[in-house]
């Protein structure tokens, strides 16, 4: 049972965004608010603290003997005072303050400036006892009694907790948080669906002793499923021809599409994002940032883990834990790991962030290397020395993809720098899936014999701009020509199965088939050389294509999966080429759109694809029957018939 004390711990939620400010001189002047106290001003979404804890607030401006204020909806007010201050963040202590919604304000002189909302709640009165060494300490619990067995860690150093629940943790708060690693059977019981209560931010004085609890629920995970989300890249703004926001095109596509397939599996869904959920170059033009994410989700009806990207580090600052500063004091550590039924689950960092020429007021360069670093790679080998049955599914998570097998080869070829390294940790383990994002391109690998890559479509497909541009209801389309979606991972135990569910379609919907001989026919060379010039076929991508080809992009392709492709009458299969060629679709949806009106580039131009399949008929007036197989046999069939073959190449024929 838990041993009691008077001691108060409250736990604090920040469950609004933030208002985020520019500073007179920035680039982007249109954002100058000359009135503010503090500019960039945020508070940690999620901190566990009792009364005279340290927090951290951060922001620019902030000067000492600046109040901060916590002021109920009918006026009562508690108040602490900044005791010290930095470049960007300062430092103050919890009042003594009851359950309840606040909202915080700045104070000095006759102004104050509102901040963010806050709810402030009240766990259970308990007292762990300090411990020599050890900065970190607190219980894991579930209702008033101990867990014991569980594991915790700051991202370098792990300890366990013993049989009343207590844990210390010799600590020297390099990143500012300590994190649970949910066992299986049990979820934060505190928190919100975007910021589960897995992680506590902490302060960042390693010789302060400050006590930090886990408060879990038991609940049965053995059968679930998991979204696999990469690449949203929301940043509030207009994009594309027709202007329009991507914030509404990802509520019309993913936020519709995924409640609604999560309705259909009934409990026991949950979401991971992979990287790039914000887009750093807008950060403070548009002011949509790390807490502008959390308010957006907050009603999201799915719990969440968030793995970090490239464009979710500040670009006003240089070097890799100065840049990931908000991320991990707003949605998550930046690695970790956690188990949900038979499974166990790792999120990995492998962005090292640069940003050569960042500085305060001032967007860097946003260059990074694409690795895992050593103290990370350390923290990866003790976590999976917990593990002992290898035989039990591991998925690990990140942003960037390990391997690529976008070349005519078809090969995977390696892509994160030390992805050979990180990948030996798992030797001796049977079931491994890494899911990356970072490619706006859908990619299946068999990288060894225990292990499989699934780099993920993105969300925003072309960076938002193919939906814009000429499609409806978040239907885009990535530059390889697979539609804008998200993984989806089922899990029965430790049996583990997949599939890639298309954003605006049937879960069925596992291939395009295009009738060459109606491509060919568009003859997009001079839009396409105008406004593309490095294309190296000058825009007549088919010129030298056979008379009567079909393509078949199969986007989740892998070597278990078998295509057929079957003419009128004939029981025996066509004969099937693997191509590396472009997706006509992608072509006609995106790049002839933004090449007439001039926002065509090399970046969001169709490129070619690693799953594409070709057959040759006879001629184009008969019927054909396309069957595809995935590895786990199930069949997905299309008819062509040779009255549709004959019909103009347009987008109507496959966005219903």
């Amino acid at each position: 049972m838990i041993m009691r004390s008077v001691t108060k711990i409250l736990l604090i939620l920040v469950s609004a965004a933030a208002l985020f400010v520019g500073c007179k001189g920035e680039q982007y002047p249109e954002y100058q608010y000359q009135t503010r106290l503090v500019k960039q001003a945020f508070l940690n979404s999620e901190i566990t603290v009792y009364q005279g804890k340290e927090i951290e607030i951060q922001g620019i401006g902030f000067t000492v003997g600046d109040k901060i204020i916590f002021r109920t909806a009918d006026g009562v007010e508690y108040v602490s005072e900044i005791i010290a201050v930095d470049d960007t963040s300062a430092i103050f202590l919890a009042p003594d303050m009851p359950k309840g919604e606040y909202t915080i304000y700045i104070s000095r002189g006759e102004k104050q400036q509102k901040v963010c909302a806050v709810m402030v709640y009240l766990t259970l009165s308990l007292d762990v006892p300090e411990k020599e060494g050890c900065s970190l300490r607190g219980i894991v619990h579930v209702g008033d009694t101990g867990l014991a067995g569980v594991w915790v860690s700051d991202g370098v150093n792990f300890t366990q907790t013993d049989e009343q629940g207590f844990y210390w943790l010799e600590s020297d708060k390099r990143f500012g948080y300590v994190f649970v690693c949910l066992p299986t059977g049990y979820l934060p019981a505190t928190g919100s669906n975007v910021v589960p209560g897995y992680w506590k931010a902490v302060s960042i004085d390693a010789n302060l002793h400050e006590q930090c609890n886990f408060e879990l629920k038991a609940v049965d995970t053995s059968n679930h499923q998991v979204f696999f989300a990469a690449d949203l890249h929301l940043s509030d703004r207009a994009i594309g021809p027709n202007a329009i926001n991507d914030l509404k095109q990802f509520d019309q596509g993913f936020i519709k599409d995924s409640k609604e397939l999560a309705a259909t599996y009934g409990s026991n869904t949950f979401l991971i994002t992979l990287g790039d959920i914000t887009w750093d170059v807008h950060w403070y033009k548009s002011g949509f940032m790390p807490a502008s994410f959390v308010s957006k989700m907050k009603q999201y009806p799915l719990m969440m883990f968030n793995c970090m990207g490239n464009h979710d580090n500040n670009p006003y600052v240089q070097g890799d834990n100065n840049g990931s500063k908000v991320y991990r004091t707003t949605i998550a550590p930046t690695y970790y790991s956690f188990n949900l039924g038979d499974v166990h689950y790792i999120v990995l960092d492998n962005i090292e962030w640069i940003n050569t020429d960042g500085a305060n007021g001032f967007v860097g360069a946003r260059d990074y290397y694409e690795r895992v670093d050593e103290v990370q790679l350390q923290w990866l080998k003790q976590d999976l020395s917990h593990i002992a049955d290898k035989s039990k599914p591991v998925v690990v998570c990140a942003h960037s993809q390990f391997y690529s097998n976008r070349n005519a080869s078809f090969k995977p070829n390696r892509y994160m720098q030390n992805a050979d390294k990180v990948l030996d940790c798992f030797n001796g383990f049977t079931n491994v899936h890494v899911m990356t994002g970072h490619a706006h391109y859908n990619m299946t690998m068999e990288l060894r014999d225990n292990v499989i890559e699934h780099n993920v479509g993105a969300t925003c497909e072309t960076w938002w701009q193919s939906t814009s541009a000429s499609l409806l209801e978040g239907r885009g389309i990535n530059r390889d020509g697979a539609p804008a979606g998200y993984a989806v991972m089922e899990l029965r135990g430790s049996d583990v199965k997949w599939y890639y569910k298309s954003i605006g379609f049937d879960k069925s919907l596992q291939f395009r088939v295009y009738d060459m001989n109606n491509v060919k026919n568009e003859r997009w060379t001079s839009a396409l050389a105008t406004q593309e010039p490095a294309r190296d076929t000058g825009g007549d991508d088919y010129a030298e294509l056979e008379s009567n080809a079909i393509y078949i992009n199969v986007w989740d392709y892998d070597s278990k999966w078998k295509i057929e492709v079957y003419e009128s009458g004939n029981t025996t299969p066509l004969t099937l080429t693997r191509v590396f060629d472009r997706d006509p679709l992608h072509t006609l949806t995106t790049d002839i759109v933004l090449g007439k009106s001039g926002m065509l580039t090399e970046d969001l131009a169709t490129v070619r694809s690693s799953h594409i399949w070709k057959a040759v008929t006879e001629d184009n007036d008969t019927d054909l029957t396309i069957k595809v197989t995935n590895r786990f046999g199930e069949e997905f069939t299309q008819t062509v018939t040779d009255r549709s073959r004959r019909k103009k190449f347009e987008i109507a024929t496959y966005i219903q």
